[in-house]
C-alpha cells in the first residue's frame, strides 16, 4: 500500500484528478499513509474542482459532517449538488435531505421530492421511501411540479479525463502492477522527467522501462545508497520524490 501511495503521489503531483481522488482516500482511510483527514480534504478538493465526481461526494461529506474541520453546509450543499448534477446517487440523497431540513439550501420540498425521486430510480429503496414520505407532506400543486422537474433532468456528462477509472486495481490491493499499462506509463514517464532533472539520463520520457531507464534508475540508486538493482520501490520512489519540489 505505501507503493501505491507513492505511486499515486507522483500523478497527484502532476494533477492527475483520478489520482488525487484515489490519495485523499487513502488519507481518509489511512491505508498505505498516515490517517490525515486535512491531507483527504486537500486532495479532494484537488480533483473535485477538477471535476472529478467522487471528489466532489466525498468533499461534501465531510463538510457536512465536520469531521476535517468546521461543519460547513453551505459548502456540503455546493459540492452535493455538482455530484448529484453528474448523476452520483449519493450525492442526490443527500441533497435531498438537505433541501428537507434547510441545511445549507433553502428549504425546499419540491427539489427534496426531486432528488429522493432522482436518486430512486436507480434503484435505492431509501430513496423511494423518503420520496414518498415528502410527497405525502405536499400540496397536490407542489407535488406535480416537483415531478415535472424529476421528468425534465438528465444528469450532466461528467468529463472521462478527471474520472477515469482506468488507474490499476493493483495499485491498491497490493498485487502486482502492470507496468504495460496506461498509467503506469506516465508514471514511468515521471520517473525519467524526475532522473533526467537530476542529472541522470533516461532518454526522452516516453513511459517504457528501456535499458537507458533502467541504467539510469541503477546511477541513482548508487548514488543514494540503495541496492543498484533498477527497480522502482518504495525507497527508491521516496528518494525520487524527494528530488522532485
Amino acid at each position: 500500500m505505501k507503493q501505491a501511495a507513492a505511486w499515486y503521489q507522483l500523478s497527484a503531483d502532476k494533477g492527475y484528478a483520478p489520482a488525487q481522488y484515489r490519495l485523499a482516500s487513502m488519507y481518509e482511510k489511512g491505508n498505505g499513509v498516515d490517517h490525515d483527514l486535512a491531507k483527504a480534504k486537500q486532495y479532494y478538493e484537488q480533483a473535485a474542482n477538477q471535476g472529478n465526481a467522487s471528489a466532489m461526494h466525498n468533499l461534501a461529506v465531510l463538510y457536512a459532517s465536520g469531521t476535517a474541520g468546521s461543519q460547513d453546509y453551505d459548502s456540503a450543499a455546493s459540492w452535493f449538488s455538482r455530484a448529484a448534477d453528474l448523476g452520483v446517487s449519493d450525492s442526490q440523497f443527500n441533497l435531498a435531505i438537505l433541501y428537507a431540513r434547510g441545511n445549507g439550501v433553502k428549504q425546499d420540498l419540491q427539489e427534496s421530492y426531486k432528488w429522493f425521486a432522482i436518486a430512486a430510480k436507480s434503484g435505492d429503496k431509501d430513496a423511494a421511501q423518503k420520496r414518498d414520505e415528502v410527497a405525502n407532506a405536499m400540496k397536490p400543486a407542489d407535488l406535480e411540479g416537483a415531478r415535472a422537474k424529476v421528468d425534465l433532468w438528465k444528469a450532466q456528462q461528467a468529463d472521462p479525463k478527471t474520472n477515469g477509472t482506468d488507474i490499476p486495481d493493483e495499485w491498491t490491493t497490493g498485487k502486482g502492477v502492470n507496468t504495460a499499462s496506461i498509467d503506469m506509463k506516465k508514471a514511468i514517464r515521471n520517473i525519467q522527467a524526475i532522473l533526467n532533472k537530476n542529472g541522470f539520463d533516461a532518454g526522452t520520457p516516453d513511459g517504457a522501462m528501456g535499458d537507458k531507464t533502467v541504467a539510469a534508475l541503477k546511477s541513482f540508486q548508487k548514488s543514494v545508497g540503495l541496492p543498484a538493482d533498477g527497480r522502482v520501490t518504495d525507497q527508491v520512489v521516496k528518494e525520487l520524490l524527494a528530488r522532485n519540489k
